[in-house]
């Protein structure tokens, strides 16, 4: 056979047990008989004769005796079959031939076609398996996909993108809070803008055109109100010393009325303008001058709010004088316009941002559930997927096994010697006849004899006549023996030497040929003797 390293053979059984069974398959009824009827068998007794009876005693005639060898040193045991005979009993050695040539004939059909037939089924059964696995493997794939693909949003693989996705429109939704805040102090300024031109109409535009005492008042204002900036853009309007500047102004107003110092303050605030957006390209708006300048700013715009109160109503604001043929006040406006549809675009875009964010924090909620489903799936596809690759080898391995057992290149019976026309009856043996022949009658002659003797009525010594008569002989007198009773007994003696060597030559050519041969025999008692 081609060794099984090679090519593994689906037929695993041992050759001893393989054929027991095509014996078994040999021996039944149908079997036989189809050889009954071939070789017209038991032409005469199968008319009178039960059937089952013919069976026996043909099942009789057929005998498969083993060749083994001692295997003691390997795995298959203690020994193994190397090869077997089949033999047949009949009358007529011609017909004997016929019937054992049979025999192995359907011997060594049976054992092609059972281990055909095995490794067909072994490939059958496994082709089978592997199309069942690689139907629920395309089950389960569909099953993956449209799992997939009904939460492609809240996929595993997208975590890590949705997340620096998060990231972004966080980034962006706080640079548009900032920008929301810049457009708001931008609008409160062009409000401001707007308010204080209607104002410079009214106001004059040089302080030398005022008096002189006016002008001396207007400066000691403007002194108060710059010391006013100052102090509040270094430490905040709720200082103090801010407040104490603040209550100065306020007295100063309250004694010498409300003087319009406008156009001094309105070119404060434009200075502090240009600074502010010098310093916010520089800097963030975190920055310590940034909101310093920002400060500023606002004392300044509180500083012209308290200008342009009117005498009876100091706490509320003028409305606004809209006057469309100033070309300044309508760039103004149109700034105003302009900063509102910003902040609303910028509103728009910011909630956008977040119903964005919404999104992908919920779809990032959900891939937790959705990645343990989908382990779940690929979990089983994984299992099923292995299971089919081991089917799938052995149905290759059981494809190649039936081809190997299809070309007859695995393990198979092999004719050594074809059934040969017997030159001798193996029955009856005629010499084992002989020697128990001779046994027996040897033995049935010193048992006649020892009968003859026990039935014998005469007397032989003195306790056999004590025994008839009752009575204890006085005197015995002894056997007288004459010299031809010695010659007598040296003759017996020397036949009886001979007679036993003769049957211990006889019962050495008993034992070499019908037992063992002697120089066999020898050496197994010198090994069973540890000398050999």
């Amino acid at each position: 056979q081609i060794p099984q390293e090679m090519v593994q053979s689906a037929v695993t059984s041992f050759a001893d047990e393989r054929i027991q069974v095509i014996k078994q398959r040999l021996m039944t009824s149908q079997q036989l008989f189809n050889i009954i009827r071939k070789f017209d068998l038991y032409k005469d007794e199968i008319k009178n004769t039960p059937r089952s009876e013919i069976l026996e005693e043909m099942r009789g005639r057929i005998s498969i005796e083993r060749v083994s060898v001692n295997m003691s040193n390997r795995k298959r045991g203690p020994s193994a079959l190397i090869a077997f005979t089949v033999s047949f009993e009949h009358a007529s050695p011609v017909v004997a031939q016929r019937v054992a040539n049979e025999l192995v004939t359907l011997f060594l059909d049976e054992n092609i076609r059972s281990r055909t037939a095995r490794a067909a089924e072994t490939s059958g059964f496994l082709k089978k398996e592997s199309e069942r696995l690689g139907a629920e493997i395309a089950l389960m794939e569909e099953q993956i996909a449209a799992y997939k693909q009904e939460n492609s949003d809240s996929l595993p693989e997208t975590l890590r993108l949705k997340l620096e996705r998060v990231s972004l429109l966080n980034t962006a939704l706080l640079k548009s809070s900032g920008d929301v805040n810049v457009l708001n102090e931008r609008k409160k300024l062009l409000l401001i803008d707007l308010e204080t031109l209607k104002r410079q109409k009214e106001a004059p535009t040089r302080i030398e055109e005022l008096p002189v005492e006016e002008q001396l008042k207007r400066r000691e204002l403007e002194a108060l109100q710059k010391q006013y900036i100052s102090l509040s853009a270094r430490y905040g309007s709720a200082h103090p010393d801010v407040k104490a500047i603040e209550r100065q102004i306020d007295a100063f107003q309250n004694e010498y009325g409300s003087l319009d110092n406008m156009e001094a303050l309105l070119a404060q605030k434009k200075q502090v303008e240009e600074d502010l957006q010098a310093l916010t390209q520089k800097y963030s708006s975190e920055h310590p001058d940034v909101k310093k300048m920002k400060r500023r700013l606002e004392g300044i715009i509180l500083m012209i709010v308290e200008q342009d109160k009117p005498a009876d109503k100091p706490d509320e604001v003028q409305p606004l004088v809209d006057d469309e043929r100033n070309p300044l006040m309508l760039q103004v406006k149109a700034k105003l316009e302009s900063v509102d549809n910003s902040v609303e675009r910028i509103n728009n875009s910011r909630q956008n941002l977040e119903l964005q964010i919404k999104t992908l924090e919920e779809q990032i909620s959900r891939i937790p559930q959705v990645e343990r489903g989908l382990d779940v799936l690929q979990r089983d596809y994984s299992n099923t997927a292995r299971k089919y690759q081991e089917v799938k080898s052995k149905q290759l391995q059981a494809e190649l096994s039936q081809s190997l057992e299809q070309d007859q290149k695995g393990e198979r019976f092999t004719l050594l010697e074809p059934p040969l026309r017997p030159d001798k009856p193996v029955k009856p043996d005629r010499p084992k006849l002989f020697a128990m022949g001779l046994i027996l009658s040897m033995v049935g002659g010193l048992g006649v004899a020892g009968l003859a003797e026990s039935l014998d009525g005469g007397i032989r010594g003195s306790r056999a006549l004590a025994v008839v008569t009752q009575m204890t002989p006085l005197v015995t007198i002894p056997y007288i023996s004459v010299a031809k009773d010695a010659v007598r007994r040296k003759r017996r003696l020397k036949i009886l030497l001979v007679v036993i060597v003769l049957l211990g030559i006889a019962f050495v050519c008993a034992v070499h040929f019908f037992y063992k041969p002697l120089d066999l025999l020898w050496f197994i008692v010198l090994r069973k003797l540890n000398l050999a």
